[in-house]
């Protein structure tokens, strides 16, 4: 079966339980299911984030979708794990 994967991976300055604690939010749905894996790594005072987003379609406008949307969600969560705020108000601009 046809498959569309994409794998981002970030270092946040941060504990393992601080960012899966924060990465426990509900994703929405198209093309039907799709499997997100997060492996969090320790690495001194960060901790290796690795996200795998998998859908069993190719192509899949979801993966398109999550693979411009993860970078921008991942960085604004960094951005508040390290500094208490925010770079973007809004993770989604037009």
């Amino acid at each position: 079966m046809p498959r569309s994967t994409f794998v981002y991976v970030s270092y946040i300055r941060t504990t393992p339980e601080k960012l899966w604690s924060a990465q426990l939010k509900p994703e929405f749905k198209a093309e039907g299911d799709s499997l997100c894996t997060m492996e969090l790594e320790p690495r001194g005072t960060a901790v290796k984030l690795s996200i795998t987003h998998t859908i069993e379609r190719d192509p899949s406008k979801f993966i398109e979708a999550v693979s411009g949307g993860w970078p921008k969600v991942i960085s604004n969560l960094k951005s508040l794990l390290e500094t208490g705020s925010a770079v973007m108000q809004d993770p989604y601009p037009n």
